[in-house]
């Protein structure tokens, strides 16, 4: 583990210049983003920095007054203005703060929407690519856990602008105790000397120095071991999600899975200790500059006060030194420290780049879809050849059909045949590497992309609904026709489930949202989604297993009542129920990626092949069951 974890930091080192890259880059986009989110960020650290010299400043004045003139009207004069600034910067560091943190909830909004945006419009080749969806995990998970990267990096903008200026005010503020020169008796001895004070400065940069040196270490540290806790951290989050999953909920009670995923959960947060190291790491180091720093006050203590009684300084030039350089010392550990935190934050922003930089690299071509009030479309596949990125083994291989205007095609084979793959190149969700697809003779490369998609409705095996109320489900839009969604909803089968629904069309589905939405069974589910595919009213309607959750009686009222739902559009089937094929005027039987078998059921029932051979295995199970029931009933009889 650990020298995957060496292996994992040595690539992830990236040259200064390109880590550079990335800070412009990523401020680029708060600026493009939010255009004030910057200059409220910079005035708010200049404020906070400011505020601690101005007590440093005028305690010293004031201090300086007391043990001299002691003027009252000077006095009253520096208590207000110290008092007056401290108002000031107080007010304007609090402004500014809230608001960042206003800005900040909407750059983090439009941060996530631009991530969003790329989801949304991915190639779907890119988006069920693994190594994309690795991405997509990598980021969600560092957002998790360290927060948006653009207000990440707002925040490490903060942290340098004030020390920076932190390291400036020390700076104005200690330089001229290292030349002062007393007079007197002492003019000569060697607390006055420029010696002395060499010395003294040689002691403050190796106090910092060695702070710094710390604090790098500590956090290199610690973020050696950030890669096994985002792992711990993604084991528990998951655990978390299973135990809350109420669809989970059946399973883990029928199984009695309560004591595996306890202790894999629990093994989980064994496996945390490594929050335990980062934490005394944090301790061993930090406790040593602390001791370092409270060294380093003791020594300028004695150091003014040396040059104090040599006759070189005030009495109020103690404070004003001694809280200088300690701030000095902070101030420079933590401009490190803060630089050195953006750029480990660049591996974040690597991943968030990466996803805007993602390429549609689909053809979308420029020809319109000819609009066709017949729904003449013809489809053919002439010679393709598909397989899936990163595999050896071709999907389709010099596959070739034609699909007929207005025809019942069902696409049936063993699993792993290819019929979904051929569903996914027939919508364009992947081009093929080898042959062509052509629509009405025409390349449908060269068809504008979205206006493409527009022919074809679609119910996947896999098909989400939405936590959404049901109308807009099937419409899959805000607006819709409630008069055509409720038709559609009727010829899919589900109009008796709907007129219990108590907000019909506006009816919740699901409690994700809204406490007032209904569960729904798979076999309704199933029904919205065909409604859908009916409300789209597309020239070609492709269903993967259109009815797998329902009962046969449901399946059986759909299919007897499919040429009155599909009218003159050409419909494709997928379906391992081939009883369903009885009902389609095509069938194309698949086999390791070719088109082996096609006609019409009685035809291909009475050739020896793979079509007689799977209908004759369930027309077994069925005969044998029904055998077996006959039995049973003698029985009781």
């Amino acid at each position: 583990m650990k020298h995957n974890r060496q292996k994992q930091g040595q690539q992830e080192k990236r040259p200064l210049r390109e880590d550079m890259r990335l800070l412009r880059r990523a401020l680029a986009c708060v600026h493009r983003f939010e255009p004030a989110m910057l200059p409220v960020t910079v005035i708010g650290a200049i404020c906070t920095a400011a505020a601690p010299f101005v007590n440093i400043y005028f305690s010293a004045r004031i201090l300086n007054e007391l043990t001299g003139e002691k003027n009252i009207q000077r006095l009253i004069f520096l208590a207000a203005l110290t008092v007056g600034l401290n108002l000031l910067l107080h007010l304007s560091a609090r402004a500014a703060q809230r608001g960042r943190e206003v800005i900040s909830e909407s750059l983090m909004r439009k941060e996530y929407n631009s991530v969003a945006a790329v989801y949304l419009s991915a190639d779907y080749e890119k988006l069920e690519n693994p190594e994309f969806q690795n991405l997509a995990r990598d980021y969600r998970e560092a957002t998790n856990m360290r927060g948006m990267v653009l207000a990440g990096v707002c925040q490490g903008v903060d942290q340098i602008v004030r020390n920076l200026v932190t390291v400036g005010f020390s700076i104005g503020m200690s330089a001229s105790m290292f030349v002062a020169v007393g007079g007197g008796d002492a003019g000569g001895s060697f607390w006055q000397s420029p010696y002395f004070s060499l010395v003294m400065l040689a002691m403050v940069l190796l106090v910092a120095v060695a702070s710094l040196w710390l604090t790098q270490t500590q956090s290199a540290k610690q973020f050696a071991l950030q890669s096994e806790y985002i792992r711990t951290n993604r084991m528990f989050g998951y655990y978390g999600r299973m135990m809350l999953d109420y669809q989970q909920g059946k399973e883990i009670r029928v199984f009695r899975e309560q004591p595996l995923i306890y202790e894999e959960a629990t093994k989980a947060i064994r496996d945390a200790e490594n929050t335990k190291k980062i934490s005394r790491i944090a301790g061993r180091y930090q406790g040593a500059v602390a001791l370092l720093t409270t060294l380093l006050s003791g020594m300028v203590y004695l150091f003014v006060a040396l040059k104090a009684m040599a006759g070189a300084l005030g009495v109020g030039m103690v404070v004003q030194y001694v809280g200088a350089v300690n701030q000095f010392t902070t101030g420079f550990t933590e401009v490190a420290v803060s630089f050195a935190n953006l750029r480990r934050d660049t591996k974040y922003m690597v991943y968030y780049f990466r996803i805007l930089d993602t390429q549609q690299q689909l053809y979308r071509g420029t020809l319109p879809v000819e609009k066709r009030i017949d729904n003449q479309y013809e489809i053919e596949f002439k010679h393709v050849s598909f397989r899936y990125p990163g595999s050896e083994e071709w999907a389709l291989r010099d596959f070739s059909i034609k699909l007929r205007v207005g025809e019942r095609l069902a696409v049936v084979g063993r699993n792993g045949s290819g019929k979904t793959t051929f569903i996914k190149l027939l919508c364009r969700l992947y081009d093929p590497q080898e042959g062509e697809i052509l629509l009405n003779g025409i390349d449908i490369k060269k068809y504008d992309y979205d206006e493409y998609m527009s022919i074809f409705s679609v119910v996947f095996q896999d098909f989400s609904l939405f936590a959404f109320p049901l109308g807009q489900n099937v419409a899959c839009g805000l607006e819709y026709e409630a008069d055509r969604a409720q038709q559609c909803l009727q010829k899919a089968g589900f109009d008796e489930r709907l007129q219990t629904m108590p907000l019909g069309l506006e009816t919740p589905l699901y409690k994700d949202f809204d406490e007032d939405g209904v569960q729904i069974s798979g076999g309704e589910a199933q029904k919205i989604a065909l409604a859908r595919a009916l409300y789209k009213n597309a020239p070609f309607i492709v269903l993967d297993e259109p009815t797998a959750a329902l009962d046969p009686v449901a399946e059986y009222e759909i299919y007897t009542h499919f040429d009155e739902l599909a009218q003159d559009k050409t419909t494709v089937y997928i379906s391992h129920r081939l009883s369903s094929c009885r009902f389609c005027h095509d069938i194309a039987v698949f086999d390791k990626g070719r088109l082996v078998q096609r006609g019409d059921h009685e035809t291909l029932l009475s050739q020896p092949g793979i079509y007689a051979d799977l209908w004759n295995a369930q027309a077994q199970y069925y005969t044998d069951a029904g055998a077996a029931q006959q039995e049973t009933q003698q029985a009781y009889s």
